[in-house]
């Protein structure tokens, strides 16, 4: 008779575990496939705000070299020069310093702004240090022919612009500390017969973009940005950085970090979302131009699946709990209802084999509201009419 009971009890397990684990199943994998989409998706509007960002920050840049490129102070300055004439040459230049002068200060974002004469020499030029903008006098100015922004910029047709690399700035030669990251923004200074007078530079504080990399990791995530070489130009880990032989020459890289990634997004110009074992990757090309063809770099976000399927993790717990709960009391259900039909089998198949020895004086008796107690009644009238049999023929 345990085999009843056990084949009872196992058939109500099932019977009500089968659903809840399938509905469950469902549940769980329908909800790990919609946040690993929400995840992504998430990723990429953050990823594609981020260097959209970046690259309205630079389209600027081109805004604000044309306007000097064409104001009249920079025409009167290269006019003044021509002529030789000190006086009008003294005027010209601070003219010039001032438009420069106003232009650093309220916009903030350049280290150095600058006019040079087609000789390399600058003439007109003014720094921003410590959020302080200053002209720069004439007896520290320097000459800078020779250097690959200018010898690009003076091989440059009218409306040409030169963008350089990321790069930590260099004065005199020696990288310049405080490191500070720079991009500059050249083009050549043509006159109204398509004459060459000089170039104008721009040379961009990349901290000011950089910092927007920096202050987005959070929650897990780690967002760096790395050059066409797999350098690092903004990283988690400020020692990662500045690694090129160009810069501080640390041999740091994707490349040697994390070589499968590197190959998938190193000078890659398309965005792209991959997954790898514990982290959900979206990444995205950060160009340095109007026509998107100068690419500055890419932009890389990644962030622990664990963060991405965080709901999941709770979900799946709390179905665990859930489940073992409804076990326990569908274990205590079972084996209530196995008993409450296996025992009155068990009563009347005892009572039968009983009346099979003789024993017909025990009354057999179910109390039960289903068809084991109309069992039991018939079997308690066949106890009664064997009972009057053996006393007649006794």
């Amino acid at each position: 008779m345990n085999r009843i009971r056990n084949k009872l009890i196992l058939s109500l397990l099932l019977v009500a575990l089968i659903p809840a684990v399938l509905i469950g199943g469902y549940g769980l994998y329908s909800s790990t496939q919609a946040l690993g989409k929400s995840g992504e998706e998430r990723l990429k509007t953050k990823i594609g705000s981020l260097t959209t960002s970046i690259e309205r920050f630079l389209n600027n840049v081109y805004v604000d070299l044309f306007y000097l490129r064409d104001s009249s102070a920079t025409s009167n300055l290269y006019k003044a020069l021509a002529s030789g004439d000190e006086e009008e040459i003294a005027a010209a230049k601070d003219a010039l310093s001032r438009d420069f002068l106003s232009l650093s200060s309220n916009r903030g974002i350049y280290h150095q702004i600058r006019f040079l004469d087609t000789d390399g020499m600058e003439i007109v030029r003014v720094d921003r240090i410590r959020e302080t903008s200053k002209i720069i006098p004439q007896e520290k100015l320097q000459n800078k022919k020779g250097r690959y922004y200018f010898d690009d910029t003076i091989a440059l047709a009218n409306g040409g612009v030169m963008i350089s690399p990321l790069d930590l700035n260099r004065e005199n030669g020696a990288i310049e500390k405080p490191f500070r990251p720079t991009i500059r923004y050249a083009t050549p200074v043509y006159d109204e017969q398509n004459n060459l007078r000089g170039i104008l530079i721009l040379n961009v504080l990349a901290s000011k973009f950089l910092n927007q990399i920096n202050q987005a990791n959070a929650f897990g995530e780690s967002q760096m940005l790395i050059d066409s070489k797999g350098f690092y130009l903004a990283h988690v880990n400020p020692k990662k950085v500045w690694g090129s032989p160009a810069d501080l020459d640390t041999g740091e890289n994707l490349l040697k970090d994390e070589p499968e990634l590197a190959t998938k997004v190193v000078n890659s110009t398309v965005a792209t979302t991959l997954e790898s074992s514990d982290h959900l990757i979206a990444t995205a090309p950060v160009f340095a131009d109007r026509d998107h063809k100068v690419l500055l770099g890419t932009l890389i976000d990644k962030v622990p699946n664990a963060v991405v399927y965080e709901s999941v993790t709770r979900f799946k717990n709390v179905f665990i709990m859930i489940a073992i709960v409804a076990i326990g009391i569908t274990v205590f259900i079972a084996i209530v209802l196995a008993n409450s039909i296996a025992n009155p089998i068990v009563y009347l198949t005892r009572a039968t084999n009983n009346m099979s020895k003789g024993d017909l004086n025990r009354k057999i008796e179910v109390k039960s509201s289903d068809e084991t107690q109309a069992l039991a009644v018939a079997i308690e009238r066949l106890r009664k009419s064997m009972k009057i049999l053996m006393e007649k023929y006794s």
